[in-house]
């Protein structure tokens, strides 16, 4: 058993008895205080550290990266073609990087902008996020498919050798994702995509596309 899930466990384990004795405290008052609302999830930490990739996981790291990719097709240069009298347009694709799909010995953290570990507390937030999101909300849940996807930000999954061994790649604007493996009963409405982006926001990791400085004259 991994580290990780070992110790999330024990929080796991330490929460059940608190909770347990504020139920005791609760029955003990007034008949209007015993029917407490409850927030419902699918899954709570021992289910959750318990699915793929959680309970792989030895680290876990959420990065970003083609922060200065817009994803736009621009005209680099034109050139005028003597023997066939035309002019030759020159494209300058403007798309990024997107993490391998095939071998994930070729992932390089080369381009990476800003990476960062992610502690027990923190991780038990995301996989919070990833799951149970829409469960809590009295709401249309589906997801709308866009087409877009340029992703900058990536969860990354390390196993006890310190190998990533599987990701969840994230394309923020149009709420799409990619995995190496399949990742199973994931939350995957807008609503829970929102909720993981200002998860990364608030850890300091950027989303959003960022123009390049103007270089100094």
């Amino acid at each position: 058993m991994k580290i990780i899930r070992i110790i999330l466990c024990l929080s796991l384990f330490t929460t059940t008895i608190v909770n347990a004795q504020r139920k005791v405290s609760q029955t003990s008052g007034s008949e209007s205080h015993k029917s407490q609302k409850v927030t419902k999830t699918n899954f709570n930490l021992s289910k959750r550290i318990n699915s793929y990739p959680f309970k792989k996981a030895s680290q876990i790291k959420i990065i970003s990266y083609n922060l200065n990719f817009d994803g736009m097709t621009r005209v680099s240069k034109e050139t005028y073609d003597k023997e066939t009298g035309k002019t030759v347009t020159t494209l300058d694709y403007n798309i990024g990087i997107e993490l391998p799909r095939k071998n994930l010995d070729s992932l390089s953290l080369q381009n990476v902008t800003q990476i960062k570990t992610l502690n027990l507390s923190q991780v038990e937030k995301l996989s919070d996020i990833l799951y149970n999101t829409c469960s809590r909300l009295n709401a249309n849940c589906s997801q709308i498919i866009r087409g877009c996807y340029l992703p900058r930000n990536a969860i990354l999954f390390f196993d006890e050798n310190g190998k990533v061994f599987d990701y969840l790649e994230i394309c923020f604007e149009c709420k799409t994702k990619e995995s190496f493996k399949k990742i199973e009963n994931l939350d995957l409405s807008d609503y829970m995509y929102n909720d993981l982006e200002k998860y990364f926001n608030n850890l300091g990791i950027r989303t959003k596309y960022e123009t390049l400085p103007s270089p100094t004259k």
